[in-house]
């Protein structure tokens, strides 16, 4: 049996963004330096319900994917941290990466379906955190006689 897409099915952009997920490279292709990439998310929106946290691990098999939804569900923005983790884990040819971490603070692009009528952007705040491992090699000592 065949099941093909209806033409008028409309994909949203959570949907959209898993279909990206899964179809971007792995973290070792782009990054063959890092062995760990830790992205943690806090989310502030000066309202009563805050959403949890999210700690997202990356090992080197894992999608080198860097764009997260926004957490709330009528939203349609999403937080696009490519270019802080591209900076991050930069690394000239030749040069051997180190551990670092870097963070900063975004604001959702986004539209609440509550507020599409008055184009207002959605309140939420992204403080993030990017913590990565460099691959370690192990030493081999040379003894002398």
């Amino acid at each position: 049996m065949r099941i093909t897409a209806r033409k008028n099915s409309k994909i949203t952009g959570r949907e959209r963004l898993l279909i990206e997920r899964m179809r971007s490279a792995p973290l070792r292709e782009v990054f063959p330096h890092v062995d760990q990439l830790r992205i943690e998310l806090v989310f502030n929106d000066a309202s009563a319900f805050i959403p949890s946290p999210q700690l997202h691990t990356l090992y080197p098999a894992a999608s080198a994917f860097f764009r997260f939804a926004c957490p709330c569900a009528d939203c349609d923005g999403e937080f696009d941290l490519s270019g802080a983790v591209a900076s991050l884990l930069a690394s000239s040819p030749g040069r051997r990466r180190i551990d670092a971490s870097s963070s900063g603070r975004m604001d959702c692009p986004g539209v609440r379906l509550r507020d599409m009528a008055g184009q207002k952007i959605c309140p939420m705040l992204l403080d993030f955190r990017l913590v990565s491992a460099a691959v370690r090699t192990p030493s081999v000592e040379v003894m002398s006689a």
